[in-house]
C-alpha cells in the first residue's frame, strides 16, 4: 500500500514542483514578499512617527476663567498653536471640522491668580494626531502646574528644589531586547505561519483533486492499480508536503524581514532605549514544527474532502473561502493579545496552535498546553482523514453533477 502512495505521492509532488504557481505561492510570495512588505511597513511606521514628532499640533481654547497668567501662558506656549473661541459650543463645532487636534475649555470658580482652574479637554480618540496633541496638551498643564506652584512657594520664602515631592515614582522597563523582540515575533509568526499552510493547501489542493475532475484525469486514476485510499493519501502527503514547506519559508522570509528592517518597525513599541532583537532559537522552530504538522494535517484533509465534493477548481476555492476566512479571524484575534488563552482552551481546534506558537516563541510553553494541542489537533486530524478517505470512495461525490 505504501508503495503505491509514495508513487502518487512523489508524481504529485514533482507536478507541483513544475507548476509555476505553486512556485510562486510557495516560494517566491513568503522569501521575498514579507520580507518587502516588512521593510514597506517599517518605512512608513518611522515616516509616521517622525512626523507625530515634528507634529504642532492646533488646539482650540475656549478661557472662561479670566485668569489672565493662565491666558499669558498658552499664548506664549511653543508646545501647540493654541485657537482662541468664545464658547464650548463654538468650540466642539471646530473640532468636529478638524479646525483643530483638541479643544480645552478653562474655567475657574475660586483661587489666585494661576490657580484653581478647572480644565477639561475635548479629542476624539480614534484620531491618532488627537492623541498626540492631547498627550501635548497635558505635558504643557503639567509644566504650568510645576511653574505656578515654584512662584508660589517662592512668594511664600520657601525653596521649591528644597521641598522632598510628596511622591516620586521611577518607571523602569525591565525588558531585554530579545524579549521585546520576541513579543512582536509572537504576535506575527504565528499568524503568517498558520496563514501559509492555508493558502500552499488551498493552491495546490484544488488543482489535484477538483481540478482533475474538471479536466476528465481523476478517471485515469481511478482505473489504475491503485485504490481510493491510496490515491487520498497520496494526494493528502502532497498538500501536506507542500503546505508545510510554504509554512517554514514564510517563516524565513518574515525572520529575514524583521531582521533587516524590524527596528522600524518596532519602533512605537519599544521604551527606554531597548531596541527589539529578533532571533529564534533552532529548539524554538523545532516545537513550532511539531505543533504545526498536526494543524496542517487539519486543513489539508480539509482541503481533500472540499476538492473531492467540488465539481471545479473555482467551485473548490468558493467552498474554502470561509475556512480561510475563520483562520484569518482567529489569527487576527490572537495578534491582538487581547485573549486570555489558558487550560483546556488548548482543546480548541487551530486556535490551540496559534497560542501555542506564542507560548514557544516567548519561552513559556505549558506541557499542558502542548499535550492538549497536539491530542485535539491530532484526534480531529485523524477523523478528517478518515472523512476525506471516505468522500472519495462515494461516486455521488466524487461525481456528482
Amino acid at each position: 500500500m505504501w508503495k503505491n502512495v509514495r508513487l502518487l505521492f512523489s508524481k504529485e509532488l514533482i507536478g507541483a514542483v513544475r507548476d509555476r504557481r505553486t512556485l510562486i505561492l510557495t516560494v517566491f510570495f513568503p522569501l521575498f514578499f514579507y520580507p518587502l512588505i516588512v521593510g514597506v511597513m517599517g518605512h512608513f511606521t518611522t515616516a509616521e512617527q517622525g512626523k507625530l514628532d515634528t507634529l504642532v499640533p492646533t488646539v482650540i481654547i475656549v478661557d472662561q476663567s479670566d485668569d489672565q497668567m493662565f491666558h499669558d501662558r498658552v499664548r506664549q506656549t511653543g508646545s501647540f498653536y493654541p485657537l482662541f473661541v468664545s464658547n464650548v459650543e463654538s468650540g466642539l463645532q471646530d473640532l468636529q471640522d478638524k479646525t483643530g487636534q483638541v479643544m480645552m475649555a478653562a474655567n475657574k470658580d475660586a483661587g489666585g491668580p494661576g490657580i484653581g482652574l478647572d480644565i477639561t479637554l475635548y479629542y476624539d480618540q480614534t484620531d491618532q494626531i488627537g492623541v498626540v496633541a492631547a498627550a501635548r496638551v497635558r505635558d504643557f498643564l503639567q509644566v504650568y502646574l510645576n511653574d505656578v506652584l515654584r512662584k508660589k512657594l517662592d512668594a511664600l520664602g520657601m525653596d521649591y528644589d528644597s521641598i522632598p515631592p510628596p511622591l516620586k515614582l521611577t518607571v523602569q522597563n525591565v525588558a531585554t531586547s530579545a524579549s521585546m523582540g520576541r513579543m512582536i515575533l509572537s504576535r506575527l509568526l504565528p499568524y503568517f505561519m498558520v496563514l501559509a499552510i492555508l493558502t500552499g493547501a488551498m493552491g495546490l489542493g484544488a488543482e489535484i483533486t477538483a481540478g482533475e475532475k474538471e479536466r476528465g484525469t481523476i478517471a485515469t486514476l481511478l482505473v489504475s492499480q491503485l485504490s481510493r485510499t491510496e490515491i487520498v493519501l497520496g494526494k493528502f502527503l502532497t498538500i501536506l508536503t507542500v503546505s508545510l514547506v510554504s509554512s517554514i519559508l514564510s517563516a524565513v522570509g518574515l525572520l529575514v524581514g524583521v531582521h533587516f528592517f524590524g527596528g522600524n518597525l518596532a519602533a512605537t513599541g519599544t521604551a527606554q532605549g531597548v531596541q527589539a532583537s529578533f532571533s529564534l532559537s533552532l529548539g524554538a522552530f523545532g516545537w513550532m514544527l511539531v505543533v504545526l504538522v498536526p494543524l496542517a494535517i487539519i486543513l489539508s484533509a480539509l482541503v481533500v474532502i472540499v476538492g473531492s465534493y467540488a465539481r471545479s477548481q473555482k467551485e473548490a476555492s468558493t467552498y474554502l473561502m470561509p475556512i480561510y476566512m475563520v483562520i484569518v479571524l482567529i489569527g487576527l484575534v490572537s495578534m491582538s493579545g487581547g485573549t486570555t488563552f489558558v487550560g483546556t482552551r488548548f482543546l480548541i481546534p487551530i486556535a490551540n496552535a496559534l497560542y501555542a506558537l506564542q507560548e514557544i516563541i516567548v519561552g513559556d510553553l505549558q506541557f499542558s498546553h502542548l499535550f492538549y494541542t497536539l491530542a485535539a489537533n491530532l484526534f480531529c486530524g485523524g477523523i478528517l482523514i478518515a472523512a476525506s478517505v471516505r468522500a472519495f470512495k462515494r461516486e455521488a461525490v466524487l461525481f456528482r453533477s
